[in-house]
């Protein structure tokens, strides 16, 4: 039997799978994400006064200076500097991590790389205010009077992305499930379908 293999394509990947290929977007995303939130810290954060808040839209959203030191919304802040150090780290692995998940993720499968792409940015604008002012800076705060708002603890943009991008990803492992399950049970359907039909004849 001949060899059907296509001349050159020997191990490629399909569908851009641990490759850039189709997903430049995405890490353009990223880029204009990490952008974004080092250009507001620079322009809103840089000029406002520590331990005070300048309210925007009445007195449920504002505008304050935090210099967090620990993780989002001043997680393990009040620790010692050597754990503190190593968060910033795990900072670094986990965009690692994230950028090699957006390798090995088809370039089909937009809305998994758009929540990595959001994940990403969001972790390098964060990773460079750790390692060049050794905190985050953050500045946005929200005040509903109701619980988890009362207030909400300070966050910044590159908090957003990452939170907006989890939430996709959670959003595509729930639906991606469901469909599979769907699926798995249209198969097994089918198959039964088939195996009765094929002991009436």
């Amino acid at each position: 039997m001949p060899d059907q293999t296509t001349p050159g394509k020997e191990g490629v990947p399909p569908d851009g799978c641990r490759t850039l290929s189709g997903k430049w977007r995405w890490i353009l995303l990223a880029v204009v994400v990490a952008g974004a939130d080092l250009w507001t810290k620079h322009a809103i954060f840089t000029p406002l006064e520590e331990h005070r808040v300048q309210w925007v839209a009445g007195d449920w959203f504002g505008l304050t200076k935090v210099w967090n030191r620990g993780m989002m919304w001043g997680i393990l802040q009040d620790h010692s500097e050597l754990i503190l150090h190593g968060l910033r780290i795990m900072r670094v692995l986990a965009a690692v991590v994230v950028f090699f998940m957006i390798l090995s993720t088809p370039a089909s499968s937009r809305l998994l790389l758009l929540a990595l792409g959001l994940v990403l940015g969001g972790a390098v604008g964060n990773i460079y205010d750790g390692f060049a002012f050794s905190a985050v800076r953050d500045f946005l705060l929200f005040d509903f009077d109701f619980a988890p708002f009362d207030p909400f603890p300070v966050f910044n943009v590159a908090d957003s992305a990452i939170c907006v991008g989890v939430a996709l990803l959670a959003l595509g492992l729930f639906y991606g499930g469901v469909k599979e399950r769907r699926e798995g049970g249209e198969q097994d359907s089918t198959g039964e379908r088939a195996g009765g039909a094929g002991r009436l004849s």
